[in-house]
């Protein structure tokens, strides 16, 4: 006779064996844009790593918080007719390092874990240029961004391999992460300020 754990067990996502507590590694990319500037697509990629704790409630349901290390911003360009120099690109570069904590619920079903929460980060390091014909001033204070950010997250895992899983994610800022006062001249797309926008392809493993 197969005791009940065990079936259920068969079905869990991540156990092979009842486990109240794991720990885990995270590593992938970001795949980022920032609503508010003037340039679309998710062109800027980035490093998103760190570590996780996953607390298992029951066999479905459970939740994690981790520590990451994550990089955002923005990438553009513009075909530009200079009266200087004539037709070039003009390039924007937007980099946003941040250290951030997220914490999501999940729920697991027929073998994929699907997760919603919200994460909290901190601006460690920023810069921000503009390959232009005219001198674009950027002022590191005037100009600069918010120390904090939070952002809604959403995500769905799916086992691979032994302890590796899958991971996909969606990112966005719940306030903005520089009002448009801030935001260097013919740079802003509308009123209501920046906001960071991306999907994370990651790999996890957890022991």
């Amino acid at each position: 006779m197969v005791a009940p754990w065990a079936v259920a067990a068969q079905d869990n996502y991540f156990l092979e064996a009842p486990k109240k507590f794991e720990g885990g590694l995270v590593a992938g990319a970001n795949f980022t844009q920032v609503d508010g500037d003037t340039y679309y697509g998710y062109n800027k990629v980035g490093l998103d790593a760190g570590a996780m704790v996953y607390v298992h409630f029951t066999e479905k349901v459970g939740a994690t918080m981790e520590l990451l290390y994550a990089q955002k911003g923005s990438r553009g360009e513009d075909i530009i007719e200079s009266q200087y120099i004539g037709t070039y690109v003009q390039k924007y570069f937007m980099n946003l390092n941040y250290v951030e904590v997220p914490i999501t619920f999940h729920y697991i079903e027929k073998g994929f874990d699907v997760e919603a929460g919200l994460s909290f980060g901190v601006l460690v390091k920023s810069s921000e240029w503009v390959f232009s014909d005219v001198p674009v001033i950027i002022d590191p204070v005037a100009n600069r961004f918010n120390t904090f950010d939070w952002e809604y997250v959403f995500g769905i895992s799916r086992k691979l391999y032994k302890h590796y899983y899958a991971n996909a994610r969606y990112q966005y800022s719940i306030v903005d992460m520089r009002p448009t006062s801030r935001v260097p001249l013919g740079f802003s797309y509308s009123n209501a300020g920046q906001f960071n926008n991306l999907f994370e392809l990651r790999i996890l493993y957890l022991f």
